[in-house]
């Protein structure tokens, strides 16, 4: 199986390594920083390219991933969707819900998208998923609390390239709040900005209430003086709690005050991706449909520019 690469920063980095992890054979490799183009032919020693077009036309791989930042997305994705490839497109669809739309209605049917909300793939999310199935029941409400500081890039603090905080970080979480409790049917939050120099929110507080009638509670800063992470839900017959984000100190307990696991949960990030990018494959030769696809991938931006809305309008925003 050969797989192209567009965008080799801090994420097509991380691509690359999960690539040879899994013996694929990296086709090609794209990205317009000639010093990452370098490092990368150097290390892997595979084509490299400045113009994906380029790349797609010359290597024609089974597969392509792109890995750049949010506002190249819908160019890219549907580029590479027109010419037939299978694509495994980085989170988020793109900056904007204009931008996810548009890629919606290209990779609709086509069983060709698969999104990377790699929570999907994660050692204690698909843990808690499975108690959630077979022990814990419905949701009644569940929490995520994450206080950190502004990732260092040259795009992010730019709402035009990443479309904010939220829409390119948080929705991880809004897309595992939707894989657990449902659809969602109304929004309210508010968004602030600290940093001067940013054009994007980099505080959050949002509820989202699904059609179940479960309520999903998200606060994140990006300004916080140290850092704090915990998640965890209520379900009708047992409680999830989580000290971290991908690992750290869990419980998982019944309504009868029974604990079924707890411990201290390690896994190494890249398993994550390895599962991910099998997932891929899989979809590849078989023409399945990825279980993370551009269904979920609007539900989500649907979400996330709701809460935008009831930010700037101060009230609860329906779906």
């Amino acid at each position: 199986m050969r797989i192209a690469l567009i965008g080799a920063g801090n994420m097509g980095s991380l691509h690359l390594k999960v690539m040879k992890m899994a013996g694929v054979e990296i086709a090609g490799v794209c990205d317009v920083k000639d010093e990452i183009l370098r490092k990368v032919k150097e290390e892997y020693g595979v084509p490299v390219y400045k113009d994906y077009r380029e790349m797609l036309e010359k290597e024609s791989p089974d597969g392509v991933i792109i890995a750049t930042p949010p506002h190249l997305h819908r160019e890219q994705a549907i580029y590479a969707l027109k010419k037939g490839y299978h694509v495994l497109l980085e989170k988020p669809m793109g900056a904007n819900l204009q931008d996810a739309r548009a890629i919606y209605r290209r990779a609709k049917g086509t069983n060709r998208l698969m999104v990377a909300f790699s929570l999907r793939f994660h050692g204690l999310f698909m843990k808690v998923k499975d108690y959630l199935e077979k022990d814990l029941g419905d949701i009644l409400f569940q929490w995520h609390v994450a206080l950190g500081r502004t990732p260092v890039n040259e795009w992010i603090k730019d709402s035009r390239k990443s479309g904010g905080m939220i829409n390119e970080n948080a929705v991880h979480v809004v897309y595992y709040f939707l894989w657990y409790a449902g659809d969602i049917k109304k929004v309210y939050g508010r968004c602030w900005t600290l940093e001067e120099d940013a054009t994007i929110e980099d505080n959050a507080a949002v509820t989202f209430v699904h059609k179940n009638g479960a309520v999903s509670t998200l606060m994140q800063t990006w300004t916080a003086q140290h850092r704090w992470r915990k998640w965890g839900l209520q379900a009708t017959n047992g409680t999830v709690t989580v000290d971290g984000y991908l690992g750290g100190n869990y419980k998982i307990s019944t309504r009868e005050m029974k604990v079924l696991e707890e411990g201290n949960f390690n896994e190494d990030v890249e398993l994550m991706y390895l599962r991910q990018l099998k997932h891929f494959l899989h979809c590849i030769e078989t023409g399945e449909k990825p279980v993370v696809n551009e269904e979920d991938g609007l539900k989500v931006h649907r979400a996330v520019q709701a809460l935008y809305r009831s930010s700037h309008l101060d009230r609860m925003v329906p779906l």
